[in-house]
């Protein structure tokens, strides 16, 4: 059963009022007012985490469906892929299987438990937990719970995460979604518009996170173009929907914080996904198109915008998964919740060729992203909080092109 808080009128008036100025004007919700979501109190050193939330999962999930328009009877799931669940069971079955028997032994590792999406878990992919299996052998047990094509949305309903925390006691916790709710069903047509005027340059400069992420300086000239680029198709409900999925993201660490304080959480980003109709050769392509297609995520809702050059559906792909992961990277940074919380930062690592298709990358490159969770997952030093797979694919002797190189309009 999801969690019901209980608020008193006044409250409720209050939480009401803050979730209303969530899907009017995103950029003006403050930190302030999402602790107030949380019942997260700033003043209290070491003990911020306070008692049951005046917000629910069943208010995170209403707001998902307003981002949308959506009514209450849309199911957060691909029910639509009628076989991909009992695909999920087999695998999942098959991994869990392998950690009681690890646990049997007697062995002297370390617990891990992961939640989230398809790079978790995937029927056909040899996915990030199947390569920390091999990686880490000797060194860890992993239990999962992740579902290919799970939405962040049902994790926090289901509170599977909970139940399963509190029977394993794991050391280490693993995290990787908010993609599918970016994708599923070409809603990604539903956030942008060919002739849209939403993000002048007066919102960048008060939008927190864009202002933040300019004055970072950390893209060069090519990728801040970039990013200014796809920012101009953007409509309100891209920034709605980045907003609901932090708030929905800090609800869910806040509920591991309480009951798991020391727990180490390791987030997840994605890369810059490549928009595309190919398909390409090979039998583990095939698989993956009958699975789910290519083109359906991110190419073709562009071009039911009438968004048809191939840079500004680049650009548009890229300033979404930047911001994405630059919204998670202050969360992790965030002295609230950064205790003991790290984050994956993929971007930048994958060519256009190591793609399987528009969400899932090849298994060479999975390994990468899996070695820098090895890293994380090992590291003793507080400090860094996030793990660069671009970084570790260098230090392995990788050759990694320039930004420059990868960003440049082609012809």
């Amino acid at each position: 059963m999801p969690h019901q808080p209980s608020t008193n009128h006044a409250e409720s008036k209050s939480v009401k009022k803050i979730l209303e100025t969530f899907m009017r004007a995103p950029e003006e919700v403050t930190q302030e007012q999402i602790f107030t979501l949380l019942n997260i109190s700033k003043s209290e050193e070491g003990k911020p985490f306070r008692g049951d939330e005046p917000i629910s999962t069943a208010d995170l999930r209403e707001l998902m469906l307003r981002v949308f328009d959506q009514n209450d009877d849309f199911k957060f799931d691909n029910a639509n892929i009628g076989y991909l669940n009992v695909l999920n069971n087999i695998s999942q079955r098959r991994r869990n299987k392998e950690f009681f028997r690890t646990i049997r032994s007697g062995a002297d590792v370390k617990r891990i438990v992961a939640e989230g999406d398809s790079w978790f878990e995937h029927p056909v992919v040899y996915d990030v937990i199947d390569w920390l299996g091999d990686l880490g052998k000797d060194q860890h047990a992993i239990y999962s719970i992740a579902r290919g094509g799970d939405f962040l949305t049902n994790m926090l309903e289901e509170r599977e995460y909970i139940t399963e925390l509190s029977l394993i006691r794991p050391e280490v916790f693993l995290l990787s979604a908010g993609g599918i709710e970016l994708v599923n069903g070409r809603r990604v047509a539903l956030m942008l518009d060919k002739d849209s005027n939403y993000v002048t340059e007066e919102y960048m400069h008060t939008h927190p996170l864009i202002r933040n992420v300019l004055i970072k300086g950390d893209l060069d000239e090519a990728q801040q173009e970039m990013l200014i680029r796809g920012m101009s198709f953007f409509t309100k409900e891209f920034f709605v929907l980045l907003a609901v999925l932090e708030l929905s993201y800090k609800y869910l660490i806040k509920q591991l914080r309480k009951k798991f304080f020391d727990l180490k959480i390791i987030t997840h980003g994605y890369d810059y996904t490549v928009p595309s109709f190919q398909r390409g050769p090979g039998v583990v392509k095939t698989l993956i198109n009958l699975i789910g297609g290519n083109g359906h995520h991110f190419k073709e809702p562009m071009m039911l915008r009438g968004i048809r050059d191939a840079n500004d559906q680049r650009a548009i792909s890229f300033a979404m998964i930047h911001l994405f992961n630059e919204m998670m990277i202050k969360i992790v940074l965030d002295p609230i919740f950064g205790r003991n919380i790290y984050h994956i930062d993929c971007r930048g690592y994958a060519r256009d060729e190591d793609w399987h298709d528009e969400l899932h990358l090849r298994p060479r490159s999975l390994k990468r992203v899996a070695q820098t969770y090895m890293e994380a997952i090992n590291s003793t030093n507080p400090d860094q909080k996030i793990f660069l797979v671009r970084q570790t694919a260098q230090e392995q002797g990788e050759n990694v092109p320039l930004t420059n190189e990868r960003y440049a309009d082609s012809d």
